[in-house]
């Protein structure tokens, strides 16, 4: 085969990124869940035969994204490739193998063209339900955290597998919700596979190598080069987490700069605990890609190449890289503050790159399970509800925005007439920003009740609500300001997050979830950007005052 030219490689390489994007489009478009359809809580990519990353969705969650190759990888190893056939589907949700938790089950179809696989097209979804004790921390190991599927064919050959199908069936409680987001995911798969096969039809390639070799070798070129132009060295930071009943952990993060290489080692980091917020390795390597992806600012979008310079490492049986059977179920309350940890790590190295702590680390949110009284149907939905990103080099942090998870608010309209709740306030929270030369962004205020009534639930509503920083406030960068902490309360009365609680018609629960730290030394925000806070509200006069002694005019 000859050397592809640049005009082919460029528009292939647009073409794998389009097929990943209809991919996505096609899995929330029959999606049945919330989750997937507005929430975004899904991954979806493209991998060439050698199993090495092509293309994944950007609007994805990283740590279902950054997972897809080691769990394609599993996934191989118990199917090997030389014994699959055309038609096959494999189906699996091992937290250690992929993801970290079982509620986020992994589909790979390979795919076949002139009876050789050329591909592999991957997707993985959080599903509303997958048994066990449901969204609770207080799992004692990992068994009770719901069904555990090996890496299995649910279709072989083209033929669907029922008994796969039966097993996840009579082990989750919305069967229907379940079983249509798993048949999305085959949709979605089965498109992604035809547009790789019309790839080779029409230039009558055997395979799609020859792409594939040809970008991720630039790839690796061009993430070499940006890492070039980080300063060598060796730079540490640490990160205290508050956890239930006042307990705390570490991480701790060494980065080493070595010319065109990255290291990242986690070694120090506290040890996994009895409660379920442990992350599996793979979890934590996809957080601290993606905060090295954003750091490194590639002009392309991630893929194997992006990824070989950069080595990953954390202790066996810390909190980061737990051994089974521990329980995970809350992962995010420890890996979503990966990101914080590096850029915080590199802040006096790359200061122009880097964001100060986000109020939404960690992921905020509710489950509701339950049942309505009008009309009898089961709900069981995730809403995540976002806080503040930390202030950037050059402007404020954004307001109310998921990071770095990377999902969506759900609409008000869609939980209400999902949930028999009322949403009283979903608002900014004013001064809920870290203080700087640039302040972060506000968190938000969500407050709810549960109706009373024919339109309220048949029963109680099991909630559990996760949340983060309640304890520890959110940290500005390199002289910003801390963010507030945050709150929670059901009924005035306040809470820790994780634990399940009945919610009956007419309690009422409310979040206010932080803001972003400040970047840069509050004294050096200009008189303007003070005065459009207070026109627009977002700061209180005495939050101008005592924060950058800015006395408003009368």
């Amino acid at each position: 085969m000859h050397e592809i030219d640049p005009i082919t490689l460029e528009m292939f390489w647009r073409r794998f990124n389009a097929t990943v994007d209809e991919l996505a489009a096609t899995l929330k478009r029959t999606s049945f869940s919330t989750v997937v359809r507005d929430v975004n809580d899904y991954a979806a990519a493209i991998f060439d035969a050698d199993q090495r990353l092509l293309a994944q969705s950007p609007e994805s969650t990283p740590g279902l994204c950054g997972p897809l190759g080691s769990m394609l990888h599993h996934m191989l190893r118990d199917n090997p490739p030389h014994e699959l056939q055309n038609g096959d589907v494999i189906i699996g949700n091992n937290p250690w193998h992929g993801s970290g938790h079982h509620n986020d089950i992994t589909v790979t179809t390979p795919v076949f063209f002139r009876d050789k696989i050329i591909g592999y097209t991957v997707t993985c979804c959080h599903h509303v339900d997958i048994g066990g004790r449901r969204a609770t921390i207080e799992s004692r190991d990992n068994y009770e955290e719901g069904l555990r599927i090996p890496h299995l064919k649910i279709f072989k050959a083209g033929e669907l597998n029922t008994d796969v199908l039966a097993f996840i069936q009579n082990n989750v409680r919305s069967p229907e919700t379940v079983l249509g987001d798993l048949r999305a995911q085959f949709a979605a798969n089965h498109v992604g596979a035809e547009r790789l096969v019309a790839m080779c039809r029409e230039r009558g390639w055997p395979d799609l190598q020859i792409v594939a070799d040809e970008m991720i070798a630039r790839s690796e070129a061009l993430a070499r080069s940006e890492i070039l132009k980080i300063p060598n060295g060796v730079f540490t930071s640490i990160c205290t987490i508050g956890i239930d009943d006042g307990e705390e952990i570490t991480i701790k993060c060494t980065v080493t700069i070595a010319n065109d290489n990255m290291a990242i080692d986690f070694a120090g980091t506290s040890d996994q605990v009895p409660t379920a917020i442990n992350c599996t390795y793979t979890y934590a390597c996809s957080y601290t890609t993606f905060a090295v992806n954003a750091l490194l600012e590639l002009p392309i979008k991630m893929n194997e190449g992006t990824l070989k310079p950069l080595t990953i490492k954390a202790d066996e049986g810390s909190i980061l890289n737990c051994t089974f059977p521990a329980p995970v179920f809350a992962r995010t309350s420890v890996g979503n503050y990966l990101a914080e940890v590096i850029f915080e790590a590199l802040a006096d190295a790359i200061p122009n790159r880097i964001t100060a702590g986000a109020g939404s680390t960690p992921m905020w949110g509710q489950y509701y399970f339950g049942r309505r009284r009008r009309d009898g149907g089961s709900f069981a939905p995730l809403n995540v509800v976002n806080g503040g990103l930390g202030a950037r080099p050059d402007r404020d942090g954004v307001s109310c925005l998921s990071f770095p998870v990377n999902v969506g608010n759900t609409p008000i309209e869609v939980l209400e007439s999902d949930i028999p709740i009322l949403i009283h306030q979903r608002a900014l929270w004013p001064d809920s920003a870290g203080a700087g030369k640039y302040r972060g962004g506000l968190g938000q205020v969500f407050e709810v009740e549960v109706l009373k009534g024919p339109q309220g639930p048949d029963g109680a509503i099991l909630a559990s609500f996760r949340a983060g920083r309640l304890t520890l406030s959110v940290p500005g960068f390199l002289g910003g300001g801390n963010a507030k902490k945050g709150e929670l309360y059901i009924n005035g009365s306040t809470q820790n997050s994780g634990i399940q609680r009945e919610l009956n018609p007419g309690d009422k629960f409310l979040c206010r979830i932080p803001g972003g730290g400040g970047l840069g030394n509050p004294e050096d925000r200009s008189e303007a950007m003070i005065q459009r806070d207070l026109d627009y509200g977002l700061i209180s006069v005495e939050a101008a005052s005592k924060l950058y002694g800015y006395k408003a005019d009368n």
